[in-house]
């Protein structure tokens, strides 16, 4: 009934230059990209000293924590959205079964 739906629960698969599908997905292919973006800085003798990696450690745990917490409150306004729209779906049920 639902499998029109599965894309909006599912990422894409990717597909590589010879059209063959992996159960690889978009998510996989930019964490790759920014390995290999650190590999090639690497390369050229671009490092980071200690401070910068502190700060950059501190800033990533931050935003982290905001994401999580924006994640849970848009949590609980779908829960919301779902109670609301369960109980106008009852309500018309209720007029439709009086009538």
């Amino acid at each position: 009934m639902f499998q029109s739906l599965d894309f909006l629960f599912k990422e894409e698969k990717s597909k590589d230059p010879d059209a063959k599908v992996f159960g690889y997905t978009e998510s996989h292919f930019l964490q790759q990209s920014v390995r290999s973006a650190e590999i090639e800085q690497e390369k050229f003798g671009m490092t980071y000293d200690a401070d910068q990696i502190n700060t950059a450690i501190i800033h990533t745990r931050q935003d982290i924590v905001l994401l999580v917490a924006l994640l849970r409150r848009t949590n609980i306004l779908l829960r919301w959205i779902r109670f609301l729209t369960f109980s106008i779906l009852c309500l018309i049920a209720y007029f439709l079964i009086k009538i």
